[in-house]
């Protein structure tokens, strides 16, 4: 098994201590964005700060609350006010790192340590999820395959949408949905601290290999992304995406750099803004009109990993395509495979870029925000 790396202690816990008020929140500018031909000389990043609208003044918890509500026809994200309906149907499961986990949650919240549904597994066409062991950290916190789930963390960053995909690929049969705003747009009762443990279960997963390619699924299909064959989205930042030499964004782990020929760039941080989901017609804009990929075929994204390109596979779910995947092998296993690598290309030339502009608050990937800066 093949396990992605991330700074987390794979703690479980369960229980509560003492319940608290809710705090604050924040709200960034929406996220705007145009199709161009970016040239690798160019090298912007996507801002890694939002503003500090939210901040002055005061608010009340309703207040608060109220900024992150959804309207339109957007699929997967809720509100708070959702939660506050269906908070006693639905198992509540915390994204972040076991020291926020314990400091401050959603009362009766669940957390499945992150390193566990970031598992990959080996076979002969690439790596994959490691259902087995995904389904063993859902069970381990008392997760059955038939629960209504809500995840949440600081925002609506790429470690909530990894908890999300983690689920959709065992096939679970309840719904999945994510909190917008995270934890700071939720204005209920508060737990701390960790005194009891949740009694396990045993997940029985129905793997949806539909949900994900593998690096022999994309090599067959090299010369039709974007064309006659699927879609294909890098989500990493625009020079990682263009190789550029010596840019910071270049994984020193990679033996090549660049992108799967025809893929289009569009860095997954554009999805967010503040700690909530883009304005949903931004989001069309952007996939749909400007990226041109169409809603009613398949789509694939990947990154360097298999985290971040969550964000943009649940954000093309909400807005409604229909059959997005994830290769969870991600550019990494790409990079570096062994063998005849001219099975397995990779492109430097300047390709059609979608900038954007976004940015993460919360601490759930892609930056901080804070209104004490």
């Amino acid at each position: 098994m093949v396990s992605h790396n991330t700074p987390d202690d794979g703690a479980v816990d369960g229980g509560e201590g003492d319940a608290t008020g809710a705090d604050g929140a924040d709200e960034s500018d929406p996220a705007s964005t145009r199709r161009g031909l970016l040239r690798a000389a160019a090298g912007a990043t996507v801002a890694g700060a939002a503003g500090t609208a939210g901040c002055l003044g005061v608010t009340t918890p309703a207040d608060t609350a109220a900024q992150y509500e959804l309207t339109g026809n957007v699929d997967h994200f809720v509100g708070p006010r959702w939660l506050a309906d269906n908070r006693e149907d639905v198992v509540v499961l915390d994204a972040r790192d076991s020291e926020n986990f314990r400091k401050e949650r959603i009362y009766g919240a669940r957390r499945v340590p992150f390193d566990a549904i970031t598992s990959r597994a080996s076979t002969d066409a690439g790596l994959v999820p490691d259902v087995a062991a995904i389904a063993t950290a859902f069970g381990e916190v008392g997760v059955s395959p038939d629960d209504d789930v809500l995840v949440y963390g600081a925002s609506v960053g790429s470690r909530v949408t990894r908890t999300a995909f983690a689920l959709a690929a065992l096939g679970h049969a309840g719904s999945v949905r994510v909190l917008n705003g995270g934890i700071s747009g939720w204005n209920g009762r508060l737990g701390t601290g960790s005194r009891d443990r949740i009694e396990p279960t045993e997940y029985d997963p129905d793997p949806a290999e539909s949900a994900w390619v593998t690096r022999e699924w994309l090599a067959d299909r090299v010369g039709t992304f974007n064309g006659d064959g699927p879609g294909l989205v890098d989500v990493r930042v625009p020079e990682a995406y263009l190789g550029a030499p010596a840019a910071d964004a270049l994984d020193p782990d990679n033996d090549r750099h660049g992108h799967l020929p025809g893929a289009i760039g569009v860095h997954w941080v554009g999805n967010v803004s503040g700690r909530r989901m883009t304005d949903p017609g931004r989001l069309v804009q952007l996939y749909e009109g400007e990226a041109e990929l169409d809603r009613a075929g398949t789509v694939v994204v990947y990154g360097d990993d298999n985290v971040d390109p969550t964000s943009t596979w649940l954000t093309l779910r909400a807005i409604g395509f229909e059959d997005v995947r994830v290769y969870d092998g991600g550019f990494g296993e790409w990079a570096n495979v062994e063998g005849d690598r001219g099975r397995y290309p990779v492109e430097t030339a300047t390709s059609v870029v979608i900038e954007t502009e976004g940015s993460v608050g919360g601490g759930d990937g892609g930056g901080d925000f804070s209104c004490t800066g």
